[in-house]
């Protein structure tokens, strides 16, 4: 049995010999296998809450309350867990612990109304402050997590920013939830995107309780840390750009390739769940034939077994030719992808021209954003796309809800695609 499910596609599968510097898209997904590991992993986990003034409208912080006390139910016996709140100063309202008393525990939090923290927002301390309690009793053998909600901007940013990803590369993963138009998002999914955690837009203070659920339960069924997708590239192939595709897009821009050996860190597998990176390759002229362009492998880790897996490569190979209808054949989940990402960089683009005045060309790129959202169907997001573009032509500036929806909608793109007939199954991996 498989511990690691890994497959690799090409968006063609044939390419011309005639051109240069030619464009190869390649599609790597990873999946644990059904019955990897020793079951789903203990949590030593922090939740961080705001409760600057902001929090009270449209009852937020009722939400909230309510969110957490249910995730104080979804805690397993062998779980930790530490509640740590916030605004100007930062308290620990729950120190990590196994709850054991949860009727006690749900009472305290009730009382986070009654907790004075200031009346700012200084999300550093609360980070200080979480991880203090997760390192108490930080192991190898458990998932250490920390989740932050807010929704506000925050004092000293970068500093909070550094620790997390200081955190990070001792063990410790962060995922962050934005709540209602006024917090940072960049801010938010740079900690997420660094720190192997998921980043949440919620517009709706109602279903901030959805979103906690779904995080805690997402964890919660991790059974695979430390996860890197490895790619040693054959001799004058290039890689170009990268993404990661799924769950969430993100640009991972030119990433590091050291002797040929590119390795991207992936957030850590749950249980079911496939992770995708997307590949921008150059590949260098051939003759017609069938050459490798490179090999593709896993490396991670088991909780419980404490020992890193290295699979076995799979090598990627693409066919060389002189007949034209050999190198117009697709695979249309590959090319799915990249439209997908294609409106996620328009859309980026365009904001970032908006806040730069090019109004003409941010707009375009809106509008051509829009057009592809429809063609997937994402007539919500085309709205939006369409809106914000009508605003910035007219001189305005665009809306902070309207940015969150389309920064956090098209990076969901990927997880939106329906699933492709004939596309290739996963190739099953077997360890030397």
């Amino acid at each position: 049995m498989a511990e690691v499910n890994l497959s690799t596609s090409l968006g063609y599968q044939a390419v011309m010999t005639t051109s240069e510097n030619k464009l190869a898209y390649l599609l790597a997904e990873v999946k644990p296998g059904d019955e990897v590991g020793l079951g789903p992993v203990n949590l030593n986990l922090a939740i961080v809450l705001d409760k600057s003034g902001s929090m009270y409208a449209a009852q937020k912080l009722d939400f909230v309350i309510q969110a957490v006390k249910q995730a104080v139910d979804m805690l397993r016996p062998n779980d930790l867990c530490s509640i740590v709140i916030f605004a100007e100063r930062a308290r620990v309202l729950i120190p990590s612990s196994q709850i054991y008393d949860k009727g006690t525990t749900k009472v305290m939090i009730d009382k986070i109304d009654h907790v004075d923290v200031g009346s700012g927002t200084n999300m550093l301390r609360a980070v200080d402050a979480a991880l203090y309690e997760v390192r108490r009793n930080f192991s190898r053998d458990r998932l250490n997590h920390i989740i932050v909600l807010t929704d506000g901007q925050t004092l000293c940013e970068r500093e909070c920013y550094e620790r997390c990803v200081m955190a990070a590369e001792e063990g410790i993963s962060v995922s962050t939830i934005g709540v209602g138009d006024d917090f940072n998002e960049q801010f938010l999914l740079k900690i997420a995107n660094s720190c192997r955690g998921t980043s949440y837009y919620i517009d709706e203070p109602r279903d901030i309780q959805e979103i906690f659920t779904r995080e805690l339960a997402g964890v919660q069924n991790v059974v695979l840390k430390n996860c890197r997708l490895n790619l040693k590239l054959c001799k004058d192939v290039v890689v170009r750009h990268a993404y990661k595709v799924k769950p969430l897009i993100n640009d991972l821009g030119a990433p590091e390739v050291v002797d040929r050996f590119c390795s991207i860190e992936l957030a850590d597998l749950q249980k079911g769940e496939t992770q995708s990176v997307l590949y921008e390759l150059l590949l260098p002229s051939r003759r017609s034939g069938v050459y490798r362009i490179a090999t593709s492998s896993m490396s991670y880790e088991i909780p419980g077994r404490g020992v890193c897996d290295n699979m076995a490569p799979q090598e990627v190979t693409i066919t060389y030719t002189d007949d034209p209808s050999q190198a117009s054949i697709v695979t249309p989940k590959v090319l799915q992808i990249v439209d997908s990402v294609s409106i996620f960089r328009q859309q980026t683009r365009a904001l970032q021209l908006a806040q730069e005045g090019d109004r003409g060309k941010a707009t375009q790129l809106l509008r051509s954003a829009a057009t592809q959202l429809l063609q997937q169907g994402q007539k919500e997001l085309a709205d939006q796309a369409l809106s914000e573009a009508s605003r910035i032509e007219n001189g305005s500036r665009t809306t902070s809800a309207g940015t969150k929806k389309l920064e956090y909608g098209t990076r969901k793109l990927t997880q939106l695609l329906s699933e492709v007939p004939g596309f290739p199954q996963p190739v099953s991996l077997q360890k030397n």
